[in-house]
């Protein structure tokens, strides 16, 4: 039998126990990698889809990306009320909504946010999204000076009331887009430019902006006041890395817990992993000609370009993670089509060159921008080859890195610029967003009467008939008629993932939320 411990000894055995349940609970911390330090994180400016990864995990909107079900739900908004002729929604907010340093998130700080969107000096490329409210197109424009016009109210801290020109059933789908997400007006008036830097933002989602090391770190810490996590993470360290190599290095080391960045070259390899898990993205790829560069302001000579593009040799490789588009819209939504390119064809591509009158010996030198990134650099590569061996044309080829992509893409300096576009809501119309003249970064550079008037007034003043054929009439008038757009691929993605998260998801934009994510 063995001895009883002495009192003494029993003594110490309790002080030690009683020390260790003293000690707090070890730190959950997830560790990410981000590529390039971001250029901006201020979400009513000019957040891409780059910084757009960071800030969906700092604020919320009234509604929000439910993770399990991939369907918008309600975010800081309590509850949502619609007129019968669905042309005014009430929100009212939570009673237990609050910023990052405890205070209360007022119906007052979405008016702010969304008038500083559509404000004449705005920074934003996203101003388009709030023209169905009434008199925001006109506050934009200063057709209207008073911002008590626009139909944007906070009637009290908890209620906001938004007026529409048209009908809109779903409205409420787009305050789940960054823009849209509410501001301190306080602090921006007191911090200015830097309002939105590591240490000085106050965040209304599940994480804070806590720390940042230039080109190497940052640190987002658990906001204590954000009531809608189910995560045990108390950290988020993103490792800030030069290339998309680098993430599947630090993954595969297991210095990162999951990686985004997954090569298309090697596609086949990561989708056949244990650890692979899909992304229901579908971004489109397109060939945007700027109709303002002669001498792509001729139509024949547009017409010969696109005939002379072979889309079979555009990959030099099948890719999973690619596929074939023949329209600017996916399918099943509203306007998919089969097929709404030109057609390859080397005899009709020299007919419309001769008919253009553009003279190959006068060194007419048509210039493309990419993204040095994959799969852009391949495909513009092969446009490039094929037009100068299929109309023997001087073509130059600018292959860009992120931001000098961002910032010359919205310069127009370029002939053709291949684009790739993200619905930031997920419907027929946003995926025509970026080829007309109605929004400021319009690429092609042409305004068509239909494609503008059809934008200008939005889906849901078209008759629930006609949806369809009016999406595909839009569609038609600048990627056939005009010969302006050309659709390329739609593309899905995938993320590498570690056994040991949980509840990690990602948006319909390819974003990964981090609020439920639990970590073993």
């Amino acid at each position: 039998m063995k001895p009883l411990l002495r009192s003494g000894a029993c003594l110490a055995l309790i002080l030690s126990l009683s020390s260790l349940a003293a000690q707090p609970p070890a730190p959950k911390i997830l560790h990410a990698s981000y590529i390039n330090t971001p250029v901006s994180l201020d979400w009513g400016g000019h957040v891409t889809m780059t910084e757009a990864a960071l800030v969906m995990n700092l604020c919320e909107g009234l509604f929000t990306y439910d993770d399990s079900s991939k369907k918008i739900s309600l975010g800081i908004a309590e509850s949502v009320t619609r007129s019968k002729d669905l042309k005014e929604y009430t929100f009212k907010l939570r009673a237990d909504a609050k910023w990052s340093d405890g205070r209360q998130i007022y119906a007052q700080d979405f008016v702010d946010a969304w008038l500083r969107v559509i404000s004449p000096q705005s920074t934003s490329i996203y101003t388009y999204y709030f023209f169905d409210i009434v008199n925001a197109r006109e506050f934009n424009s200063r057709s209207i000076k008073s911002k008590d016009e626009v139909g944007i109210k906070a009637v009290s801290d908890r209620v906001l009331v938004v007026k529409l020109k048209h009908p809109n059933a779903r409205w409420e789908e787009t305050t789940a887009f960054w823009p849209f997400f509410p501001i301190r007006k306080d602090l921006i008036e007191k911090f200015g430019a830097n309002w939105w830097r590591a240490g000085t933002l106050v965040s209304s989602g599940p994480f804070v902006f806590d720390s940042s090391e230039q080109g190497k770190k940052m640190v987002f810490k658990r906001n204590p006041y954000y009531s809608h996590a189910r995560t045990n993470l108390t950290e988020v360290d993103f490792d800030i890395i030069d290339n998309q190599d680098d993430s599947i290095k630090n993954y595969d080391a297991h210095k990162i817990d999951f990686t985004r960045f997954l090569p298309f070259e090697h596609a086949e390899k990561f989708i056949k992993r244990s650890d692979f898990v899909p992304i229901a993205l579908q971004k489109h790829y397109v060939l945007a000609l700027n109709s303002e560069k002669y001498p792509i302001s001729d139509r024949e000579f547009r017409l010969a370009l696109l005939s002379a593009i072979d889309p079979s040799l555009l990959l030099s490789a099948p890719s999973p993670f690619l596929h074939a588009a023949g329209s600017l819209i996916p399918s099943p939504l509203p306007g998919a089509a089969d097929d709404l390119r030109i057609k390859f064809d080397l005899k009709a591509a020299q007919r419309h060159l001769k008919n253009s009158g553009v003279v190959k010996d006068q060194k007419v030198t048509v210039r493309i921008l990419t993204n040095i990134y994959e799969p852009f650099n391949s495909i513009a590569k092969s446009i490039h080859d094929q037009l100068e061996k299929n109309l023997g044309i001087s073509v130059e080829l600018s292959a860009l890195q992120n931001q000098e992509y961002e910032a010359y893409l919205n310069m127009g300096d370029y002939s053709i610029t291949l684009v790739s576009w993200t619905p930031k809501v997920h419907n027929s119309q946003d995926y025509l967003l970026p080829y007309s003249a109605q929004v400021s970064y319009n690429l092609v550079k042409l305004s068509s009467p239909f494609y503008d008037q059809w934008m200008n007034e939005g889906i849901e003043a078209i008759s629930s008939q006609t949806i369809k054929s009016s999406f595909t009439r839009a569609e038609k008038s600048i990627s056939i008629d005009e010969a302006l757009v050309h659709p390329l691929f739609f593309e899905t993605s995938g993320a590498l993932v570690s056994n040991h998260l949980r509840n990690l998801y990602f948006t319909p934009m390819g974003t990964p939320s981090f609020k439920h994510v639990i970590l073993k």
